[in-house]
């Protein structure tokens, strides 16, 4: 069903994928020493994931918890969970969901928090769609301040598992670009679908999976413990799935692409908290057009078992993943 919208190991420094990539540390939310803007924050709760988004107006997914375990907390609008795209120009073009490397939001032209465009037979309760004009994040190797509503709607849904049509410990996101006239075209090979930046002190053990079933330590350096490796250095790899899970393996958080998808993980500092970075990004080629681009993924949580499991749930329900 298509989406219904509202309106092998490569190394590379941060500044080769910056921007979001890098989690520059940020002033809070509005730019400079301020006090943050209300909040409006937006929550779902299955029983078992608890979303919070829009934190601080920051239209990302902003917090992340499972059975009152917080695996990621709001740090700066670089970090959460959340879309970004970039053109040929990489990191000096750089549209990104939350909002720019001086902390000013994003704008939220709209949010749905009864969604059911996401073609999963999901009840509406469980739905958000966020739809956004982005900034660029307007660091091209620093941070240069304010960055510009660029000319794009990214469209960002997440449905959670209700426990009969998906386990609890699942939930899809569908992500879809739309570029609006005067965009650069979209480099997909540098744009992250979605970028993730969960607490390393929580969950410091990376794994990845070429096929969403079996799961290895991504160890780039000697170690999968992501806390021992150098700042800011993106590690790559291949593969369907990129995990990070608490040392003794009893809680991790995953993002499966039914596709195989370059994976970066790295070692990031926060404006507040130790982060891990994790990503697949858009594929190859480049989005010159005006329609939607749509890519669905699925977060999972829980043991490797227990993520394999709601994979392979996911993958027997959905056969429209999208292109991206």
């Amino acid at each position: 069903m298509a989406l219904k919208l509202r309106s092998t190991v490569v190394l590379s420094i941060c500044l080769a994928l910056g921007g979001v990539a890098c989690a520059a540390l940020a002033a809070p939310p509005g730019g400079g020493g301020g006090t943050p803007p209300p909040s409006t924050t937006i929550s779902k709760n299955n029983g078992v994931i608890l979303v919070n988004s829009n934190v601080f107006n920051v239209p990302m997914i902003s917090a992340i918890s499972v059975l009152g375990t917080p695996l990621l907390q709001y740090d700066n609008p670089g970090a959460g969970l959340q879309m970004t795209a970039r053109s040929s120009a990489g990191n000096a073009y750089n549209p990104t969901q939350a909002g720019d490397c001086a902390g000013n939001p994003s704008t939220l032209l709209s949010s749905d928090s009864n969604w059911t465009g996401s073609g999963t037979g999901l009840p509406a309760a469980n739905g958000v769609l966020l739809t956004v004009a982005p900034r660029n994040y307007n660091e091209p190797s620093s941070c240069l301040g304010a960055g510009t509503v660029l000319p794009f709607q990214f469209d960002f849904g997440m449905t959670q598992g209700d426990g009969l049509v998906l386990p609890k410990e699942g939930m899809y996101m569908d992500m879809t670009y739309t570029r609006l006239p005067g965009a650069e075209a979209i480099d997909k090979g540098q744009s992250e679908m979605p970028a993730a930046f969960p607490l390393a002190d929580v969950l410091p053990l990376a794994y990845v999976s070429p096929d969403g079933v079996n799961f290895a330590p991504f160890a780039p350096t000697g170690t999968n413990d992501i806390r021992s490796w150098p700042l800011g250095v993106n590690y790559g790899a291949q593969g369907e799935v990129v995990a990070v899970c608490t040392p003794q393996l009893t809680m991790c958080m995953a993002i499966f692409s039914n596709k195989s998808e370059q994976i970066l993980v790295s070692h990031r500092q926060g404006a507040s908290h130790n982060l891990a970075y994790m990503t697949l990004l858009a594929g190859s080629g480049s989005i010159t057009d005006f329609a939607p681009h749509h890519g669905k993924k699925l977060l999972a949580v829980g043991t490797l078992s227990t993520i394999a499991a709601v994979i392979a749930t996911a993958r027997f329900h959905i056969a429209d993943w999208g292109e991206l």
